[in-house]
């Protein structure tokens, strides 16, 4: 199993433009639409632009609006058919009553309705625990959780569900969920205690710190620092080979010489792209600046973040792996679709729980909903926990785009999502606002927990403010 993350619509810097079909383009469908995709924790506002060849031009109006050049694009009568290729897009509708209806597929499926003026996104509804459990029995999930808080000191939480289908232990807002890549942002911050320690420098090179125990690492890398690979822009592809990956121990007691050695077979891989210019959602560079922080402080990753970041925070549940004790079913249990659709789960002490240990800094950790959430406010109001420096770091995209130190940025607030295929977590926090969240679920089917996921971290947002 391995971490996956790839947002709705992003795309490649280079366009290709594609010819469209010839013919001229009906009437009806010419000119300027405005639509939006329903993302769960957001609204992607989009526009297409339909010209004469027929050619459709697509613009995310929510991701700097630059136009998508269309790859094919056939009318039929009523129907529309487009391709976007640098985005693996395409989208089919049929004109009816003055609007284009239709479903829109990268990845996933999505219904996508377009009218030519471009309406007011609807703002989350306040989430309820009628909601909650309407959300979770919608989408199939064994259990659903979600919780926020406001800097005017309203809490909620909302739990609803079992522990593991075919058990009868239900879910409390007490349990601890897996929050997959999530622990990005952590890591992020544990290096920039780090820093204020003196112990590192953000500007620390790979070569610096790694080139004693791998002397051939590519050249590409060596002057790649804390800053590159945790904002994805150190070049490296998001992986290293599962057949790599698969050797390594899913638990581990002391995973420094694993994370060495996952580090020199991902130095060994040729860049995805060129260091800053290219941005590339690499877990394999969470690891090597676990093993930078290793071999600097002396330490397991997961020794140092339990000291230097949970501790102080009071998240003293907060562990590694998957949570629960093997056969107590006293934690929710991941869960994952078997080839006949059904859902099975996978508790603790079984041989496949989680991603192996060596990628605990890109995303091993577990931790109740309260606990997220105080880890949250520390970022939203930017506690004594940090210098403000140190959090202006981490908040913002050191190289441009919409991805700074373990967070991606949306307006004002900062959002993450994770999940090792077993689990689904999202979270968020929004300073202008002044409110956090955090919705979880012990599903991975990502396709179908998505937006569930998504409209519970929203609303719960908004019954907190």
């Amino acid at each position: 199993m391995t971490f996956t993350r790839r947002p709705f619509l992003a795309m490649s810097a280079a366009f290709a433009f594609g010819a469209g079909a010839a013919g001229a383009a009906p009437d009806g469908f010419l000119g300027e639409w405005f639509g939006a995709l329903d993302l769960g924790s957001r609204q992607l506002r989009l526009k297409l632009e339909v010209s004469a060849g027929p050619k459709a031009t697509l613009y995310s109006l929510d991701q700097g609006g630059a136009p998508i050049p269309p790859g094919e694009t056939r009318i039929d009568g009523d129907r529309i058919f487009a391709t976007w290729p640098v985005i693996s897009a395409r989208y089919e509708g049929q004109l009816t009553g003055g609007k284009i209806v239709g479903t829109f597929r990268q990845g996933g499926a999505l219904p996508l309705t377009f009218a030519r003026a471009q309406e007011t996104s609807a703002k989350p509804e306040p989430l309820t625990q009628e909601g909650l459990a309407k959300l979770r029995a919608d989408a199939g999930a064994p259990a659903l959780a979600a919780a926020a808080l406001s800097r005017n000191g309203r809490r909620i939480g909302f739990v609803d569900g079992r522990r593991a289908v075919g058990r009868g232990e239900a879910v409390t807002i007490a349990d601890k969920w897996h929050v997959g890549s999530c622990t990005k942002s952590m890591t992020a911050t544990l290096v920039a205690r780090a820093v204020e320690a003196g112990a590192i420098g953000w500007n620390d090179t790979v070569g610096q710190t790694l080139g004693g125990a791998i002397a051939d690492m590519r050249a590409e890398y060596r002057d790649v620092t804390y800053r590159h690979l945790l904002s994805h822009r150190s070049g490296l592809p998001a992986n290293v080979d599962i057949a790599q990956l698969i050797k390594f121990p899913r638990e581990s007691a002391d995973a420094r010489a694993d994370r060495v050695a996952y580090a020199r077979s991902a130095l060994a891989q040729a860049p995805a792209g060129r260091k800053e210019a290219h941005f590339e959602y690499s877990n394999s560079g969470y690891v090597v600046a676990g093993a930078m922080l290793e071999s600097r402080l002396g330490a397991p990753w997961e020794m140092l973040i339990a000291d230097r970041v949970f501790a102080p925070l009071k998240m003293a549940g907060a562990g590694f792996g998957a949570p629960g004790t093997p056969g107590a079913f006293d934690q929710p249990v991941g869960h994952a679709a078997t080839a006949a659709g059904a859902l099975e789960p996978f508790p603790p002490g079984g041989p496949i729980t989680d991603n192996p240990a060596v990628l605990g800094p890109a995303g091993r950790v577990h931790a109740p909903l309260a606990e997220v959430l105080a880890y949250l406010s520390a970022h939203c109001f930017r506690s004594p926990f940090l210098k403000p420096e140190s959090w202006q770091m981490l908040h913002t995209a050191p190289f441009g785009g919409d991805y700074a130190l373990g967070w991606e940025r949306r307006g004002d607030a900062l959002w993450h999502n994770g999940s090792n295929t077993l689990w689904y977590c999202e979270m968020m926090f929004d300073p202008k606002r002044g409110v956090v969240s955090a919705a979880a679920v012990n599903d991975g089917r990502i396709g179908a927990m998505a937006i569930p996921v998504g409209k519970a971290l929203s609303g719960a947002a908004a019954a907190a403010v």
